[in-house]
């Protein structure tokens, strides 16, 4: 039996498909008499978490590859800028090919995706091994681009795809504040404890240069989860999470509701309901 969909090509490097495509055929072959789903709806999960796995230098063979440790990871780490329901759906068919190649081995071992995970603020001990994270980074260019990720996302509460946005002129000196441009268009001040990550990237960038990942074009909206799925840190890095430390902080600190709302991009206060049971009194 050959599930190869004859057009199928994944959008990766020529060289990293070549590199995975016999054992990605291989999987789907032993895999689909065995499941509900068709060749079609397993190969681009399937694809996806073998080549984070080989980019991640780990062996790609069944029982590391499908190990349901590895895909929560994978789907926590590498997938943290998608949405819940691409999420649950990629997870859902690694599960089931999980199952098919490892049996008892894998049923039982995967957990249950927390609807309320990506609101949850970070702890104060969390908050310390993302700094202590980024402090460790192996060159200067990923040591300020992981300090600026952080100070974008903790210190002034923008979206992921707004820290991907940010250039070096959008950030002013006054506070400083970071102008963030679009359909959200506004100024955020940025929380003092984080300026000085933003000034140590601006140091190293030459003119108009990007805050985060210096060659990147701006069109990537995995940028994020590609930095930190490799080396990330101990503690999850999501965009959502950061924001959501940054509007408990703003709530916290008494920051009046509405200017609280202009400098979120918020247009009701509907939408600060998922992080108040986390608000201290």
């Amino acid at each position: 039996m050959n599930s190869k969909p004859p057009t199928y090509r994944p959008q990766l490097p020529a060289e990293d498909w070549a590199a995975i495509e016999d054992y990605v055929h291989g999987v789907i072959d032993r895999v689909e008499p065995l499941v509900t789903y068709s060749a079609k709806e397993l190969y681009p999960a399937v694809t996806r978490l073998v080549h984070f796995t080989r980019s991640s230098y780990a062996p790609v063979e069944d029982r590391v590859v499908f190990d349901p440790i590895h895909i929560g990871r994978f789907v926590n780490h590498h997938l943290a800028t998608y949405n819940r329901a691409s999420r649950n759906t990629i997870r859902a068919r690694l599960r089931r090919v999980s199952e098919a190649l490892l049996g008892e081995e894998a049923a039982g071992q995967f957990k249950a995706l927390g609807k309320a995970e990506a609101s949850r603020p970070y702890t104060p001990a969390e908050l310390a091994v993302l700094d202590a994270w980024a402090w460790q980074q192996r060159t200067l260019e990923r040591r300020t681009s992981a300090g600026a990720l952080l100070a974008l996302g903790l210190g002034a509460g923008l979206t992921g795809a707004e820290i991907i946005a940010a250039r070096s002129a959008d950030v002013n000196d006054l506070g400083p504040s970071i102008t963030v441009r679009g359909t959200s268009g506004r100024v955020v001040p940025v929380i003092p404890d984080w300026a000085h990550r933003i000034q140590a990237r601006r140091n190293l960038l030459a003119g108009d240069g990007w805050m985060f990942r210096t060659q990147q074009r701006g069109s990537n909206i995995n940028l994020i989860t590609d930095f930190v799925s490799h080396s990330g840190p101990a503690v999850q890095l999501q965009a959502r999470r950061m924001r959501a430390t940054w509007l408990k902080h703003h709530l916290e600190t008494g920051t009046p509701l509405k200017g609280l709302l202009r400098i979120a991009g918020l247009q009701s206060a509907e939408a600060l309901d998922r992080v108040l049971p986390f608000v201290e009194e």
